[in-house]
């Protein structure tokens, strides 16, 4: 076999597991549920078609195909612990780093790192209701409650837009993931900008609203999500 065509050959294998990767994420038996009818299927189609993995699952190094490829015995587990990358970001030139197995984003007020979306009870989401997944998502707000607004580039602002079924259908199927114990940092962020975006929360909320509502329908339960955060 060539060096190209060895070459050629890994990047297809490289490009169907990042591609299908995501299928793994759901039982042999749930995969073949109808997603439109079963909740958990539906969840994991949404998960994986969002590209949730894609910040939330660490990537790991392969040798074989010479690139990296999404950590499955970590899957959805956030930011592994270890230290920050020792790139700086320049403020002139960079709005954003990455971090090596990119779930860590170096940002110019901070770094923020992926939450563990899996059902483990210590450092995911296993101690999470259902009301509180919902209103995570629909108001922007880490837990669905007062304290600080989920941080970018979690792109809450697009998933808002999202039914009520799917938004619980994605959290139903998290809740089928195996467990990870992986406690992840808090973000480095200082508190006078946590403040700050604090203040102009609701601003982007009116915003968001009235974006979509030039566009399409209004967001499902808009009616319902609070004003004032």
């Amino acid at each position: 076999m060539t060096n190209g065509l060895r070459r050629g050959t890994a990047a297809l294998v490289a490009a169907l597991v990042l591609t299908t990767g995501g299928l793994a994420l759901a039982k042999g038996k749930d995969a073949k549920k109808d997603a439109k009818t079963d909740p958990v299927a539906r969840g994991a189609y949404i998960v994986e078609v969002g590209g949730c993995g894609d910040c939330h699952t660490p990537l790991v190094f392969n040798k074989d195909l010479g690139m990296p490829v999404p950590d499955m015995t970590r899957m959805l587990s956030g930011h592994p612990a270890g230290p920050d990358s020792a790139t700086k970001l320049n403020p002139k030139t960079d709005l954003a780093l990455i971090g090596a197995d990119f779930t860590s984003f170096t940002l110019p007020f901070g770094v923020i790192y992926s939450a563990n979306l899996t059902p483990d009870k210590e450092t995911g989401l296993g101690n999470w209701t259902e009301e509180m997944f919902v209103k995570a998502l629909r108001t922007g707000m880490h837990l669905g409650a007062e304290g600080r607004p989920i941080l970018p580039p979690m792109p809450w602002m697009d998933f808002r837009n999202m039914t009520d079924e799917d938004i619980k259908a994605v959290f139903a199927f998290l809740r089928t993931v195996p467990a990870v114990h992986n406690p992840v940092s808090d973000p480095k962020v200082p508190k006078p900008v946590l403040d700050g975006m604090m203040k102009v929360h609701p601003k982007i909320i009116e915003m968001l609203d009235a974006a979509h509502a030039a566009h399409a329908a209004p967001p499902p339960a808009a009616a319902d999500a609070p004003k004032k955060l």
